[in-house]
């Protein structure tokens, strides 16, 4: 009995000791793995969305944002920009930053306006080569920098998320100065991300269309994309720690930066186009949002147009398309 009672008490020293080796063990493994997940979560923050006091992001790489584009667009606007009477617009965002715009009107007021949204890492320059047909068509145009961009304040991009609030201060700017005002709102890549979401926020009757060019369906599903790309990277568990150290850095989530789901909110015409060849901003993704919108809407596919560079690729049909439906929909 009492050999018995000794291999017991061994027996069970034995398996607290394993006991405590996993438990440590496994303890160990949790607290690396969180570690390492909200390390490399608060590295992608910081990558992919935080503005440096240069007004870059990690992202940009030896990118510059206001490079002249290689574009016959971008030489056509080089020569007229000249004649056109410019000029700077402020104002401040719902949070208090300085916001900034440049303001190119038509030669004959018809109160037709334009705000034009540039793309992720770009800013006003990155959408000028596009605006000068718009103008030459009737339209004022302005071409806000979007937060953390060029000339206006910030320290996060928020892919749409906070920059949706950001077009209806510039709406009510445009309406403050002309009360008759009708108004279109045009975006590129994150700029067309951004005005779908706008357009899902009930936004004053005087907007009468949208039209994006390259727009994503979610920032989710891009930053997923890019992780396995650039990093060669899950998403689990590393987007799901960005997201939590993007909304406490920057109150930013962007799980909500969510176009397919803003759009479900939206009642105005909508064209969307996209390249036939973009693969940074799939061109599934411009499918997607346009069957999954109820309203009046249409879809133009450039075969051949990478990222970005439908209106260069084919500009006849591009401005065709968009002045046709324009008249339809939104023009005094």
């Amino acid at each position: 009995a009492i050999m018995l009672l000794v291999l017991k008490e061994r027996f069970d020293m034995m398996f607290w000791k394993k006991k405590k080796f996993w438990i440590i063990l496994t303890t160990t493994v949790i607290v690396l793995f969180t570690a390492i997940s909200l390390f490399a979560g608060n590295y992608l923050v910081d990558y992919a969305l935080y503005v440096d006091e240069n007004g870059r992001v990690g992202s940009m790489g030896d990118y510059d944002p206001y490079a002249k584009q290689d574009t016959q667009l971008q030489k056509e606007f080089d020569a007229w920009i000249g004649s056109v009477p410019v000029q700077e617009w402020e104002t401040k965002s719902e949070d208090g930053l300085k916001l900034w715009a440049q303001f190119l009107p038509a030669e004959e007021d018809q109160h037709n306006y334009i705000i034009a949204v540039h793309g992720y890492t770009a800013n006003h320059h990155g959408i000028e080569p596009a605006v000068k047909p718009f103008v030459e068509a009737g339209y004022h145009v302005l071409t806000p920098d979007q937060r953390g961009c060029g000339n206006s304040e910030g320290r996060y991009l928020s892919m749409g998320y906070f920059e949706k609030r950001d077009v209806i201060v510039w709406i009510n700017e445009i309406l403050a100065y002309d009360e008759q005002a009708n108004i279109v709102l045009y975006g590129e890549s994150m700029g067309a991300a951004t005005v779908l979401m706008a357009a899902g926020e009930g936004l004053p009757k005087q907007v009468k269309a949208v039209v994006e060019d390259c727009g994503y369906t979610t920032a989710y599903a891009m930053f997923k994309d890019q992780l396995k790309e650039r990093f060669s990277l899950p998403e689990f568990p590393f987007l799901p720690a960005a997201a939590l150290i993007g909304n406490l850095r920057a109150g930013f989530n962007f799980y909500d930066a969510d176009a397919l789901e803003a759009i479900q909110h939206a009642d105005l015409p909508i064209l969307f186009i996209h390249g036939g060849a973009d693969d940074y901003v799939p061109t599934y993704m411009g499918k997607e949002l346009y069957e999954s919108y109820r309203h009046e809407k249409e879809l133009l596919i450039v075969e051949g147009a990478e990222h970005g560079t439908s209106s260069d690729v084919d500009t006849k049909l591009y401005y065709d398309t968009i002045f046709a439906f324009l008249d339809k929909y939104a023009k005094a």
